[in-house]
């Protein structure tokens, strides 16, 4: 073969393969290193979520029963397990000097009754009095005029005959005996205005009298009072010597027998050494107690929430319920939320006090931004998820409520240093987040 031909033929070969070559290093792209990951938006769900918590049975009211007075135990009418109604007499005691005392106080009260009587009829007395004396004052005001009237009329002769007398028509005599009628007449007039002081100062005494009289009555009705208050007080320790059931229940406890010497207790019953006679509980209903978790505590609204109680010792008895009440306040130690539940007769078959129970709280919250539990990751006390955003991971902290181990409520995430509400439009990585780190690249894997 000619060389040049054969020299062209080897640089058309080698140009050949030197193209393949470059053709296959160009079409060798980099394998991206990036996780695909599923993202996820907060959508409105109903979650309920089951908050068991153990609780213990008590009675609805317990009463421990003391004396009032001290004395000797007549008789005991009730014993323990035996229910009892309001007002029911459960035990009597002795104290004779004590019915004494309040006979003789009813006695004192009827004597001061009519010490009020008769100071009344003295009241009525002094009127009179008073009425009298007004009357005769009267009639010495009426005799002054009369008085003064008869020594005008004899001034007024005495006046005639002396021109008479002067005219010499008359006996000088006949007017001397004129004068001496004014002279009469006049002391006549004294006579009367001293009658008529005489009589004012009656009327003032009787007056006096009459004031005293009502004074006496006042006293004497207060006097009544005071004894009335006294039989009253009496009455009521008499009252005492029986020892009543305070509402219906159960007598769970009797310490009472028929001669024991019982004193009488004051103060504060939990404080003292002496026993109760008697324990009463009111059974119907019965309270359920239980402490409820702080973050549970809002979600618990008396009246509304829904609730299970399973008595262990009764097979697993379970008895549906609602909240009653609850101390609104959380405990600062055990933060905790004291809660109460109530059951009547009907409810609570075979339950007693002082058994222990297990309470199933339903929280239930319809229609709240949720999102997979498993988007979520703890880190401390600190609940996080990861948003994605340009293409990154970025840990986000975030708010969370109810979880019913599927879905969890979220309410705020903090973005750029600010806590703000989720408003369903965040996307959110969800799945194993475990191994993702703040800010890292990650692909959102094909629908």
């Amino acid at each position: 073969m000619d060389p040049t031909i054969q020299f062209g033929l080897l640089l058309v070969a080698a140009l050949l393969l030197s193209s393949g070559c470059h053709h296959d290093v160009e079409d060798k792209k980099p394998q991206s290193t990036a996780p695909t990951v599923q993202v996820v938006t907060p959508t409105l769900q109903t979650i309920d979520c089951n908050v068991q918590q153990p609780g213990f049975v008590n009675a609805y009211e317990q009463t421990s029963l003391f004396s009032k007075v001290s004395g000797f135990i007549k008789s005991f009418n009730v014993d323990i397990g035996q229910e009892v109604q309001t007002g029911q007499v459960l035990a009597e005691i002795f104290v004779p000097e004590l019915n004494d005392q309040h006979q003789q106080m009813v006695e004192q009260v009827k004597l001061d009754e009519q010490m009020v009587a008769q100071a009344q009829q003295l009241v009525e007395v002094a009127q009179s009095n008073v009425e009298n004396a007004k009357a005769q004052l009267g009639e010495a005001q009426a005799n002054v005029g009369k008085y003064e009237a008869e020594v005008i009329r004899w001034e007024s002769e005495v006046r005639r005959l002396t021109r008479m007398v002067a005219q010499n028509v008359v006996d000088k005599d006949i007017l001397t005996e004129t004068q001496k009628d004014v002279e009469s007449a006049q002391a006549a007039v004294n006579a009367a205005h001293s009658a008529v002081g005489a009589r004012q100062a009656d009327v003032v005494s009787a007056q006096a009298n009459l004031g005293k009289a009502k004074i006496d009555v006042g006293t004497a009705k207060a006097k009544v009072k005071v004894t009335e208050a006294e039989e009253h007080r009496t009455a009521a320790l008499v009252a005492y010597t029986q020892i009543t059931a305070p509402y219906d229940g159960v007598v769970t406890v009797r310490n009472a027998n028929t001669g024991d010497y019982v004193q009488a207790v004051t103060g504060d019953k939990s404080s003292i050494t002496p026993s109760a006679m008697f324990v009463v509980e009111h059974i119907d209903p019965l309270r359920i107690f239980l402490d409820v978790p702080e973050r549970y505590a809002v979600y618990v609204q008396r009246g509304q929430t829904k609730a299970t109680v399973r008595a262990v010792a009764l097979s697993g008895m379970e008895i549906p319920a609602t909240v009653t009440r609850t101390s609104w306040a959380i405990r600062e130690r055990s933060r905790t939320l004291w809660t109460e539940i109530d059951l009547t007769k009907q409810q609570y078959d075979g339950l007693r006090p002082g058994m222990f129970v297990y309470v199933t709280i339903l929280i239930h919250r319809p229609d709240v931004l949720a999102l997979p539990a498993k988007s979520l990751v703890m880190s401390g006390n600190q609940t996080y998820c990861y948003r994605f955003r340009d293409g990154k991971a970025i840990k986000t902290p975030i708010d969370t409520a109810i979880s019913d181990d599927k879905m969890t409520e979220v309410t705020k995430m903090k973005i750029n240093g600010d806590w703000v509400q989720v408003t369903g439009n965040e996307q959110v990585i969800v799945g194993d987040v475990s191994g993702l780190t703040d800010g890292e690249k990650v692909e959102v894997a094909a629908k």
